[in-house]
């Protein structure tokens, strides 16, 4: 026995998932479909197979292979070249033909007892027979007539004969002798046309009428059905997972973070992350790698592969394509599909029943309430107030930083030297390095100042004459590692809103910088620390800093924040406490308490009694130092209102000069601004 599989459906009534997928490669249960077609034809004995490919062919090629990895032989023919009259690819598939053969839809899936019709078949000694389904409750389908004797009477698309009816499955069994009698052996391509061309010739045709499960998935709806199906075990097909509960599969490694609820039957994919507090309903299919984020809620949902939902999200009987990003505390309604690679902005809501096509982009805070099928694939800014924001290898990627290094580099002049620096997270570096190779691919030199915080960079960007610098931090929002980068331009200040339109433009059209030309240089300059603190110890006067001995509480992200304090504090005889400024500035009986925000460009100070500097009181403290900055100096390569090192410095040194606390200060300037 042999077999050919039918994978050359574009399945058009599944779009927008099978935009970019055939309809042989869409996931039921995150395996294909044509998987279970395989793995059917494999448990009957059927181990020779034919693929006929049309759409996408290549997607279907590199996932089988030649089959030897679900233990079948696969051959693949083309049916584009079958039709267009390739002669030596129709004589080979006539060759392949040379025994009793199963032709069967990829996209339908069946428990369909093949061993059964066979016999049935066989011993009818038919040219050909259809397998037919008797569940006259699914209308889509060629619909067949039989005699009792399960002869073949009628055949038509639609009933217009009286008499019951059984509904053509799309697999047939075939002769050999039946290739010579084809007009085209294109009509392989589709069992429908085939019954038809032999009906028409008055060849005789049996119909064998199984009683087993049959779906031909013709449509979003029958799609999530089915699914729902092999969870309910309707379907004769086993689950390849573990349950940790009744009704809870889960596939290799998961992780799940305290108070999840799931409620079965469902099923999670590999490496899937469901942080604190999410909740699964049931009948959802959750695909590998994907990331549901605290507090989000699924119902009734199928995520394809490598998908995110934000925290607080609201995803209800939903389906989600690969590679989407679901922002926070979005709402998706009842069966809303969203297609392979979308990004949905943050509370954004996306009305019920609403289509959207692949890479499409979706603002924060929009209400979508149509179908979206043209836009843009990219939000009109991507610089917030702090630079580009988003979630580490979901929004913000190697592959994403790269291209943004590229558009960086077309807004630059030739011989550009641009500064670059990173916290110590093993991905804030990878992402370094990732521009790296982006800004010196386009002839743009680069300066690695490695392991650093921003105020060290936007410092080493004057102190070295650099066009501009680029810090990358990573931080922990809320369960899930925020990454920022922030732009500087040749002062070391944050780039102007024409340079962030320039940038964000050469992204949406895809003007990136490339020369072969000139390859851009890489420096190496980790002395930029030193350089800084050593301008820094200018500013101050070290000498009545000792001699006061101050103490400070000091609660911040980052242990490498930390450790380039610590000799900073030690070298001027201060005393730096690390607790959380929540627990009482007294109770460690510190001078000042400072929270350092934003990888040291912000600060929230607290007096010693704990008391916290508001805002404008801050503000009115950065405005002091900032008017008394000596041009020309070591003193102007830092900028009072970026760096919380620099004005924490300033603020003490002032406090011990005058043998002031932080608190008698604040009462001084409130005093001074009443008489002004």
């Amino acid at each position: 026995m042999k077999a050919v599989i039918l994978a050359d459906g574009k399945g058009e009534e599944l779009l927008p998932l099978t935009v970019r997928t055939p309809k042989a490669m869409v996931p039921l249960l995150n395996r294909p479909c044509m998987e279970y077609t395989v793995e059917l034809l494999k448990q009957h004995g059927i181990t020779d197979i034919a693929v006929s490919l049309e759409y996408l062919p290549e997607l279907v090629r590199d996932y089988f292979g030649d089959g030897s990895r679900f233990g079948v032989a696969l051959t693949y023919f083309e049916e584009q070249r079958l039709s267009a009259g390739d002669e030596k690819n129709r004589q080979s598939l006539a060759e392949f033909l040379n025994d009793t053969s199963v032709v069967i839809r990829g996209d339908i899936l069946t428990d369909c007892n093949l061993s059964e019709a066979i016999g049935f078949h066989r011993e009818r000694r038919s040219m050909a027979t259809l397998v037919l389904s008797g569940d006259e409750s699914r209308l889509q389908g060629l619909h067949v007539w039989t005699n009792r004797e399960g002869n073949v009477t009628g055949v038509a698309e639609q009933s217009v004969e009286e008499g019951s009816f059984a509904l053509g499955t799309g697999i047939v069994l075939i002769e050999p002798e039946i290739f010579s009698l084809l007009e085209d052996e294109g009509e392989l391509a589709e069992p429908e046309q085939l019954v038809h061309s032999l009906f028409q010739q008055g060849i005789p045709l049996s119909g064998y009428v199984m009683k087993a499960y049959w779906s031909k998935i013709h449509s979003l709806m029958e799609y999530k059905q089915v699914q729902c199906d092999l969870l309910d075990g309707k379907v004769d097909r086993a689950i390849p997972a573990r349950q940790l509960a009744p009704g809870i599969y889960v596939e290799g490694d998961l992780a799940i973070d305290a108070s999840v609820r799931l409620e079965g039957p469902l099923l999670i994919g590999k490496g899937v992350h469901l942080q604190t507090g999410t909740s699964v309903g049931a009948y959802s299919v959750i695909g590998s790698r994907s990331v549901v984020a605290e507090g989000s809620a699924l119902t009734q949902t199928i995520l394809w592969e490598n998908s995110y939902i934000g925290m607080q999200a609201d995803v209800s009987g939903s389906i989600l394509g690969r590679n989407t990003s679901i922002g926070d505390c979005v709402l998706l309604g009842e069966n809303t599909v969203v297609g392979d690679g979308c990004r949905i902005g943050r509370a954004a809501s996306v009305k019920a029943g609403v289509l959207i096509w692949p890479h499409k982009g979706i603002e924060e805070g929009a209400t979508v309430n149509h179908t979206v099928i043209f836009g843009n694939t990219q939000p009109r800014r991507l610089f917030d107030s702090q630079g580009i924001t988003g979630i580490g290898n979901v929004d913000i990627t190697p592959e994403f930083v790269s291209r943004l290094a590229a558009a960086y580099a077309y807004q630059l002049p030739p011989g550009s030297r641009i500064a670059l620096c990173a916290c110590d997270h093993p991905f804030a570096q990878l992402l370094k390095h990732s521009v790296m190779t982006s800004l010196c691919a386009a002839g743009i030199d680069t300066i690695d100042f490695g392991v650093g915080i921003a105020p060290q960079l936007r410092y080493g960007v004057q102190s070295l004459s650099c066009t501009g610098g680029i810090h990358i931090q990573m931080a922990k929002q809320h369960g899930e590692k925020q990454v920022t980068l922030r732009f500087a331009d040749q002062d070391g200040l944050p780039i102007n809103r024409e340079m962030q339109q320039s940038i964000e433009l050469s992204c949406r059209q895809e003007m990136y910088a490339r020369s072969l030309g000139r390859l851009g240089q890489l420096h190496v300059e980790h002395r930029v620390w030193d350089a800084y603190k050593q301008a820094l110890f200018m500013q101050v006067d070290g000498g009545t800093i000792k001699h006061r001995g101050y103490t400070v509480l000091v609660e911040c992200e980052s242990r490498f924040l930390l450790s380039l304090l610590y000799p900073l504090f030690t070298e001027l005889g201060m005393t730096a406490l690390v607790g959380s400024i929540a627990d009482g500035v007294s109770s460690y009986q510190a001078d000042m308490g400072v929270r350092l925000l934003q990888s040291g460009e912000a600060l929230e100070l607290f007096s010693h009694t704990g008391e916290r500097l508001t805002e404008d009181q801050l503000a009115d403290l950065q405005m002091i130092f900032s008017e008394t900055r000596s041009e020309g100096t070591n003193e102007a390569r830092f900028h009072p209102k970026l760096d919380a090192i620099y004005i924490l410095m300033c603020i003490v040194d002032y406090l011990c000069k005058k043998e002031l606390s932080l608190a008698d200060l604040v009462l001084q300037r409130r005093a001074a601004l009443r008489l002004q």
